[in-house]
């Protein structure tokens, strides 16, 4: 069934807003009043500069004096004691003095930095050498509750497989098994196919470390007449 074509009836168009010519009663700003508006917005943000500079700088200069207080509390020295280091109410530009504030707090921070990441591992080598020395000393009285606390520590913080290999090299015959749940007699391979991890291929790396170029295969007899130069 064909339906009868509509007929469309053409949109007139508008005729464009015509433009307000009206004269606006606000007299046009002259060029003084611009330039004092102006003025007056550069001098605002030049006043927030200088607020916001202030603070910064007494924030820096407080945490200068208690990174030096810290230093000295350690036995080391201010930034104050070092050579050619001119002190900072001696600089007479302001620029220039806040930029050497926030280079010398910057430059504390890291000798902080690192000298407690230099406590922190001298730290640890420290309880770890004492609880080490502890173990031995119980072994040798036959003091099981003790070295029945450590073994209980390390199986609870220690998780690497090569990590506790390394204990129990240290302290001997203590029962402390290769994975964490595991059987203190279990075999490397049996915990690493328990833990899905796998040996390494040595036979792989022995060839890239005797190879002489990188890429290159090393075939068998190579590998042998070496290990026999060895022997």
């Amino acid at each position: 069934m064909a339906f009868p074509a509509r007929s469309v009836t053409p949109i007139p168009m508008t005729e464009p807003k015509a433009r307000n010519t009206r004269r606006s009663k606000y007299r046009p700003r002259t060029q003084a009043q611009k330039d004092r508006r102006q003025g007056l917005r550069d001098t605002r943000s030049d006043e927030h500069h200088l607020r916001a500079r202030a603070t910064e700088q007494a924030a820096l200069t407080r945490r200068l004096d208690e990174l030096e207080g810290a230093m000295r509390d350690l036995g080391a020295g201010g930034i104050h004691t070092e050579r050619n280091t001119i002190p900072l109410d001696q600089i007479e530009d302001d620029e220039r003095r806040f930029h050497v504030l926030k280079a010398r707090v910057e430059r504390l921070e890291a000798l902080w930095s690192i000298n407690q990441r230099k406590r922190e591992t001298r730290g640890k080598i420290i309880i770890g050498g004492a609880l080490l020395a502890e173990a031995g000393e119980a072994k040798t009285h036959g003091d099981g509750a003790v070295l029945a606390m450590l073994t209980d520590i390390l199986d609870r913080r220690v998780d690497s497989m090569r990590d506790r290999l390394t204990v129990r090299e240290l302290l001997g015959d203590v029962v402390l098994s290769l994975r964490r749940g595991g059987l203190a007699n279990e075999g490397i391979e049996e915990a690493l196919h328990a833990t899905g991890e796998t040996l390494p291929d040595f036979d792989a790396m022995a060839e890239s470390a005797l190879a002489d170029e990188p890429g290159e295969a090393v075939s068998d007899d190579e590998i042998a007449a070496d290990l026999n130069k060895l022997t």
